[in-house]
């Protein structure tokens, strides 16, 4: 019907008056218009419509500014549309060549407009570290910095040390107000944890919670503290060795559910003679101060991981990125194994078993990176992949950009 249409109107008689010509082309034109919509659309098939159906695409921010130098371990914490980057360090992986570098300084990323300052507050600036606890107040709009460490590349795992500059870890808090560009210690009322690395922090209204974490000692922990916000007191609520909390760990993700009733244990690392990485998933009421195991160790069907990413949002709980102990390759200093990943995984709530989130678009293989959710976007930046067919002259690949995944994308994903 469309090529005899087309037909006539491209042999038209040349001798036809000016009106019949005007009413022939008026009908060639909705002939071909009506044709063309006729046409079926091309035929996708059943399993490239479903595949691209169910694909989530991470986002790759088109970044500006001051963008911070390579580097892992830091905190990412948003407060409203801004991150706030702090610390963090680039790992040496030759102990024989060189040492770790720590950073100090503070960025700012603002998700509007995906650029990156640099900014000097006033107030002072903590020490140089990694391994910290980071959260937001929401109730001031500051984000809160925890304790944390340094250490050397050749530091050893027993005392004696030789100096404070082999290895030190922090018992401090500061709180970074971004409006006014200040940095303030809070100053304890009393005593708390202690020093520890690798201890996670979140806060529910005016009170900031502290889990786990590794001393000094090399002594790994599964106490629970409150620090009172408003008085600067701490509460330890359970105790370590406490059989009806999550297991001993440090580096592992604590988020805050949506509704900001309950906080979300995940994964991490626990070492005493050899690092083991969790896949557990618990659950912490505030209101009634308990645990509830929502995946346990023995009944999962994703392996342990931690260095990673995690959010909390409409329903699900998401994990991305990290390090997974299947495979990969080790090395010869402190961080030893690694095997970055590039999985992405959500566990629907009320159920206890993981599904893999298809990724089309995204970062590479990542861990040690930093992280935060901004609204319905899980953002990651920096961390570092690891080339172990090449550890001698490849090795540690450093990132600098930073990446957005869609969260409401990926529940509609999974429905498909």
């Amino acid at each position: 019907m469309k090529t005899k249409i087309h037909q006539l109107c491209t042999f038209l008689p040349i001798r036809t008056n000016p009106p019949a010509i005007i009413r022939l082309v008026l009908a060639c034109a909705v002939g071909l218009i009506a044709a063309a919509c006729a046409s079926p659309p091309p035929q996708q098939s059943e399993s490239t419509a479903r595949d691209s159906a169910g694909v989530v695409d991470w986002r790759t921010e088109d970044v500006s500014g001051d963008i911070p130098q390579e580097r892992g371990a830091g905190k990412l914490v948003a407060v409203g549309d801004q991150l706030i980057l702090f610390g963090g360090f680039k790992e040496c992986f030759d102990k024989t060549k060189c040492d770790h570098t720590y950073y100090t300084d503070l960025h700012v990323f603002d998700t509007k407009t995906a650029k990156w300052e640099k900014r000097t507050p006033s107030g002072g600036m903590p020490g140089r570290r990694a391994f910290l606890g980071g959260t937001v107040y929401h109730k001031k709009q500051t984000a809160l910095f925890y304790a944390g460490t340094y250490y050397r590349v050749d530091v050893a795992t027993g005392k004696p040390y030789e100096t404070e500059d082999t290895i030190k870890v922090y018992d401090d808090l500061w709180e970074y107000d971004p409006a006014a560009n200040t940095f303030t210690q809070r100053q304890f009322a009393n005593a708390g944890p202690g020093k520890r690395l690798g201890a996670e922090i979140v806060v529910k209204d005016d009170t900031m919670y502290s889990f786990g974490g590794y001393d000094e000692n090399f002594k790994a922990y599964n106490d629970l503290w409150a620090y009172d916000l408003s008085t600067n007191t701490w509460k330890q609520l359970r105790k370590n060795e406490d059989p009806g909390s999550p297991s001993k760990r440090y580096i592992f993700r604590f988020e805050l559910s949506e509704s900001g009733d309950d906080a979300y244990i995940f994964g991490g690392n626990y070492r005493e003679k050899i690092t083991i990485q969790r896949n557990d998933l618990w659950k912490y009421n505030f209101a009634t101060d308990k645990f509830t195991e929502i995946v346990s160790e023995t009944s999962r069907n994703i392996s342990g991981r931690t260095h990673g990413s995690a959010a909390a949002f409409d329903g699900q709980f998401i994990i991305a990125l990290g390090d997974i102990p299947d495979g990969g390759c080790t090395t010869d200093q402190a961080s030893e194994h690694q095997n970055p990943t590039d999985e992405v995984w959500s566990l629907p709530e009320g159920e206890t078993k993981w599904r893999r989130v298809q990724i089309g678009a995204g970062p590479p293989p990542l861990k040690r990176l930093m992280y935060a959710r901004a609204g319905d976007r899980l953002y990651v930046t920096h961390g570092f992949g690891y080339d172990c067919s090449q550890p001698d002259s490849e090795g540690a690949k450093y990132s600098l950009k930073t990446y957005s995944l869609p969260l409401a994308r990926v529940k509609q994903a999974l429905a498909q």
